[in-house]
């Protein structure tokens, strides 16, 4: 044999117990791809809508907080303007008959309200250290202050204070 037959030889017949595949598949196999396929994409699609309800949640969460912090900020402003308003203590309230000062706009009214309320407590004698005599009392009040947003949020602060005083006799 030459080397040119050899080249041009046709293949001999596949060993026998050797079969080609078959690329049809067995009966029951058929649409197999197509169900794990439809299964596959059923699965991303849950996971893309908890993924989407779950960003919304976080979404309104985050507005809020957002709401009760303005209202926060609004009556820490209510409690600073009762602060510097003169005659905010009165030594004529009480609990039950607070003194309330009119309503303080935060952040020009765009970002809400507050309403702070005063009454009167007690008398005691001023701190140690403080540089009075036994000629002055403090004065005691509360303060609550009411902050609202402008979409419904409250936040309430209550703060005592003291007032230096002559000591009445």
């Amino acid at each position: 044999m030459n080397i040119l037959t050899f080249l041009f030889k046709k293949p001999s017949a596949p060993v026998s117990g050797w079969s080609v595949p078959s690329f049809t598949g067995n009966r029951y196999e058929r649409g197999t791809a197509l169900i794990m396929s439809l299964v596959i994409l059923m699965i991303l699609t849950i996971l893309g809508i908890t993924a989407m309800s779950t960003a919304s949640l976080e979404e309104k969460m985050s507005g809020n907080t957002q709401e009760s912090t303005r209202a926060f900020e609004a009556a820490e402003s209510g409690l600073n303007t009762a602060s510097n308003t003169s005659g905010g203590l009165d030594l004529n309230t009480s609990y039950s008959a607070p003194k309330t000062l009119p309503k303080v706009d935060y952040d020009n009214g765009k970002s809400g309200s507050a309403v702070v309320t005063t009454w009167f407590v007690q008398f005691s004698p001023p701190k140690r250290g403080s540089g009075y005599g036994s000629n002055f009392d403090a004065a005691n009040f509360e303060q609550a202050s009411t902050g609202t947003t402008m979409v419904g949020a409250k936040s309430v602060i209550h703060q005592g204070l003291a007032q230096i005083v002559p000591k009445s006799n």
